[in-house]
């Protein structure tokens, strides 16, 4: 399989189709502006948008963004005045410098790799809408240990159809604490991804779909009893969304990760993958395995009344059960309550709750397992079983809270706490507190970070930042 060609090809294709749709649209930061991805969490209670991951399309913001003019002024007028910035056909969209000091290197949370000991990071985003059909978007986010050209892509294609080449985040969760599958914990990955940036409507239904291949770090890698770390493994997937009604969005997601080592690398392989998976990973002989596949199946749905909110649902699987390919094993529960206006126009409410099987991350065949460069691709709360090389059950908790006054300062309250079912870990905790304000048109933080890790090691880091919209 070239995947060279491919790519080339579904380039060709949507560059062919583009004149009868709109055109592509950039991503919007994750986990980088705290002010401008609250209201837009805010804007998906109170407009329904049917995304269960992200990062959100700036072309689905701006569409569902029109239904909330009249029923939310206040959202309308402040979302319109952030999303300027990225609006423009050239423009730096997004700068942040964040200067601290901590102790103890203590990888962040969804932090791409971060840890309390970089005492300075840059992120930066610029956005150049080259035609209708093609976007180019440069990003980074560097650090004195880290430097990662994370946002950086080409895009080209159709409001249907746009494909992605570069370092796009994921995000492929409902949630905001955690993500299951795929999340921001580790270094951002080089990938292609296809996918609608508006959603798909048919019979009056909006659907939503991805697919995604990208390339992960060397690890050692299983074949003929010998491990080989000649080629880092490959890691696919797939999503597709719809929404029964208006209120409810319900969604199914597939990660498979294949190749490296001296492992060949054949569409057999991977078809037979996607549709028999037990019969390719679970009943296989350790060199037929085709790789290591997880699964969930998600749901959002939507409350309105005098106290909005969403409910949000998962329930993912590391392996299949009882012999039968549609049964996920080692079972993964989150469930989560989003409030975006608690009991008061200016506050936001989140609490978020995690609980897993043992086996997670893990693999027979990859011996670093479901990882890059070191870091869990998915659930943060689980890094600490990989740095010690065990796969125990447990949960987690998240809560959040955002307070924004009259004079647009926001104070963002974060406890995270995890607690795992073998007598060599501690109860982990940490708090996070920001408090932002803006001056002129740039926006200023301080912020403050401690906690308790799994092995009884206290961490702290004080920061200072300024950014530039």
């Amino acid at each position: 399989m070239n995947l060279f060609k491919l790519s080339l090809l579904a380039l060709l294709l949507l560059s062919a189709c583009y004149v009868n749709a709109a055109g592509v649209s950039p991503y919007l930061p994750i986990n980088s502006n705290t002010i401008l991805e609250n209201e837009i969490e805010r804007l998906g209670v109170s407009a329904g948008i049917p995304d269960l991951t992200k990062p959100y399309n700036l072309a689905t913001v701006v569409h569902y963004l029109e239904k909330v003019k009249r029923s939310h002024p206040i959202l309308y007028r402040r979302l319109k005045h952030a999303l300027k910035p990225y609006l423009a056909s050239l423009t730096l969209s997004h700068a942040k410098l964040e200067l601290s000091h901590g102790d103890n290197a203590k990888v962040r949370p969804n932090g791409r790799g971060y840890t309390t000991k970089d005492n300075a990071t840059l992120s930066l985003r610029a956005n150049w809408q080259a035609a209708d059909w093609l976007g180019v978007y440069l990003g980074a986010e560097i650090s004195e240990e880290l430097k990662q050209p994370s946002g950086s892509m080409l895009s080209m294609g159709t409001d249907w159809a746009q494909l992605d080449i570069g370092y796009k985040d994921y995000w492929l969760s409902p949630f905001q604490g955690s993500a299951q599958l795929l999340s921001t914990n580790a270094e951002t990955l080089p990938s292609f991804s296809l996918s609608n940036n508006l959603p798909i409507k048919f019979y009056g239904r909006a659907f939503n779909y991805e697919v995604f291949l990208a390339q992960l770090s060397k690890q050692p890698v299983l074949f003929n009893d010998v491990y080989s770390n000649n080629k880092g493994p490959l890691l696919s997937g797939f999503h597709l969304s719809f929404q029964p009604t208006p209120w409810w969005t319900l969604g199914a997601t597939r990660i498979f990760q294949f190749g490296g080592g001296e492992r060949d690398l054949n569409a057999k392989t991977i078809i037979k993958a996607f549709f028999d998976p037990r019969g390719a990973d679970n009943d296989a002989a350790v060199d037929e395995e085709s790789g290591n596949q997880i699964a969930s199946i998600s749901s959002r749905i939507y409350f309105d009344g005098r106290l909005p909110f969403s409910f949000n649902l998962e329930l993912a699987g590391e392996d299949t059960s009882n012999n039968k390919a549609y049964q996920l094993g080692n079972t993964a529960l989150t469930v989560g309550l989003y409030f975006p206006y608690f009991l008061a126009d200016n506050i936001s409410l989140t609490y978020e709750y995690a609980s897993w099987q043992n086996g997670w991350y893990t693999n027979n065949v990859y011996q670093q397992g479901f990882t890059n460069e070191g870091n869990i691709l998915g659930h943060w709360a689980m890094q600490a079983q990989h740095d010690s090389g065990t796969a125990a059950p447990g949960k987690s908790h998240f809560l959040k809270s955002h307070w924004q006054t009259s004079w647009q300062h926001l104070v963002s309250v974060s406890i995270r706490g995890a607690e795992h079912q073998s007598h060599q870990y501690d109860d982990y905790w940490d708090i996070d507190i920001d408090y932002s304000f803006p001056v002129n048109e740039h926006l200023f933080s301080v912020g403050a970070y401690f906690g308790k890790d799994n092995f009884g090691e206290s961490f702290a880091e004080l920061s200072i930042s300024a950014q530039w919209n």
